[in-house]
């Protein structure tokens, strides 16, 4: 395993009730995924390292292949299994499920026009189906991975999860955030009539260890044109804001909903204090950080003089479940490109 990533699960146990992972058996959708193989791999690390004697992970992929890639260091262990379909699918397990967490879906930006039907049924028909499987399991908690696209434009200075606004449901370029939004009006649906455990959490920007160089977030965007050695290259003004999350911290923010979180209740997750403009990260990252790189930030349209307004995310909910963010930016991406330039 990846130093950095092991120090990542080492942090995220000491701040979790990693008790409550004894003798029980999580399923984890999207497995092979950035957020989800972290989640597998810190009940795996948990085991294998003591801090708990015995938990059962089912990790459901999409690719056999890939999944024997990400997942090396637990394919021998009786604990851990693969199932490989898609979620679309019935879903069948003979054995006891206490937990699941829902986290299939494409999350790449140029996808969404493109494949707006996948990712609308893996959040829809998927969430369906595991939602079902929860009532046959009488699990103990459910957690659905949504995204803080389900606010629309938002049209106020402060994101809280009591309020959402417009999108246009015809345009295929919002299928991610009309998916997530139907995903998560199951799981209070589901709450509400049949009193499953179910529970969402909007997950905004996180970026860390693992993540996908080529997916268009602009964080992954900016990691790879550092260890490229290239100039950070900004598409537009570059005054759009953006929450920046460490993976560690929002691994912690994720089992915390899942053990603590309310039945039917939404959870923000976002740093509000790594709370960026697109230039202003890029300006950092150039300047502060990797300073001695020589870099620069190319802005293809700049504006002068012109406001820029910092929409808040409301986190009030997380944190009364005992989540405190720590990592800051400059620390995360020195952490990411240390994870790639330095792989073992």
């Amino acid at each position: 395993m990846n130093i950095v990533r092991e120090e990542d699960i080492r942090q995220i146990i000491s701040k979790i009730p990693y008790e409550m992972c004894e003798g029980q058996t999580f399923l984890i959708t999207g497995a092979n995924g950035f957020l989800a193989s972290y989640m597998v791999d810190t009940l795996m690390y948990m085991k294998r390292s003591g801090y708990i004697k015995k938990c059962t992970v089912l990790a459901l992929c999409r690719s056999r292949e890939k999944a024997e890639r990400v997942f090396k260091d637990w394919l021998n262990d009786g604990d851990f299994r693969l199932l490989i379909q898609s979620v679309e699918e019935e879903i069948t397990y003979a054995g006891k499920i206490d937990y699941i967490v829902h986290a299939a879906s494409y999350s790449t930006t140029h996808l969404f026009e493109t494949h707006a039907a996948d990712i609308m049924k893996a959040n829809i028909i998927g969430c369906y189906h595991l939602l079902e499987l929860a009532r046959e399991k009488e699990i103990k908690s459910f957690l659905f991975f949504s995204s803080g696209a389900v606010y629309g434009d938002a049209e106020v200075n402060e994101l809280r999860e009591d309020k959402t606004f417009a999108v246009d449901y015809l345009d295929m370029k919002n299928s991610y955030a009309v998916g997530k939004r139907a995903g998560e009006a199951l799981c209070r649906a589901y709450w509400h009539q049949y009193h499953i455990p179910a529970k969402a959490v909007r997950i905004s920007h996180t970026y860390g260890p693992g993540i996908d160089l080529n997916d268009g977030h602009v964080y992954s965007d900016f990691a790879k044109s550092i260890v490229e050695n290239r100039d950070l290259i900004i598409h537009g003004d570059g005054l759009a804001s953006r929450s920046f999350c460490y993976v560690s911290d929002a691994i912690c923010a994720f089992y915390l909903i899942l053990f603590l979180g309310d039945g039917g209740e939404m959870y923000n997750m976002a740093n509000p204090d790594m709370n960026v403009t697109i230039k202003e990260l890029a300006d950092a990252l150039t300047e502060n950080v990797f300073p001695e790189r020589g870099l620069h930030v190319v802005v293809e349209k700049p504006v002068v003089d012109q406001i820029v307004y910092k929409v808040k995310v409301n986190i009030e909910k997380l944190m009364n479940l005992g989540w405190q963010p720590v990592i800051d930016l400059s620390d995360g991406f020195k952490r990411v490109v240390r994870s790639i330039e330095y792989p073992i």
